[in-house]
């Protein structure tokens, strides 16, 4: 099992008490974008259980999620971000614009933003092809590959054939 903690215990205390200093990376821009689609399924921690969704939680996992709940005025609340075996919990702070914060991801494997940026292509492709779209949708991008003379017109009737 991979667990991934992501507390930073070097980051400086605030000389301003108003606002803490958080000890968990925020995920912005393409990040944000990357894992809420990666890991769709939202749902905030109300009571912290040594299970979740019927799965035991690892004990580095619970450790990483009590101390960011016990830790003073840090999160509003935090939420389980997760696909089928690729949960992150994520510190949620309220507020005109909501900011979001890595805390803990585990897994049966490590996976890499931009791992997770190839997968969802390759998803996105799939569920084109799987749509009903043929490999007609796609004559502009590969048809000069399978049939170099051709022609919107020519395609689908001469070279159809050869590209199925």
């Amino acid at each position: 099992m991979f667990v991934e903690t992501y507390f930073d215990e070097r980051v400086p205390v605030s000389a301003n008490t108003s606002e803490p200093m958080i000890p968990y990376p925020q995920l912005l821009g393409e990040a944000l974008t990357v894992w809420r689609k990666y890991l769709p399924v939202r749902r905030p921690i109300e009571v912290l259980q040594w299970w979740f969704d019927s799965e035991p939680l690892p004990g580095p996992v619970i450790t990483e999620i009590e101390r960011a709940k016990n830790a003073p005025r840090l999160f509003d609340r935090i939420e389980i971000w997760r696909r089928a075996d690729d949960p992150m919990a994520v510190g949620v702070i309220e507020g005109e614009k909501p900011r979001y914060f890595s805390i803990v991801r585990w897994g049966d494997t490590e996976i890499t933003l931009e791992e997770a940026k190839k997968r969802l292509r390759a998803e996105k492709w799939l569920r084109m092809v799987l749509s009903g779209r043929r490999i007609i949708d796609f004559a502009p991008l590969y048809a000069h590959r399978y049939c170099p003379a051709w022609t919107i017109k020519t395609f689908r009737i001469d070279c159809r054939a050869e590209v199925m």
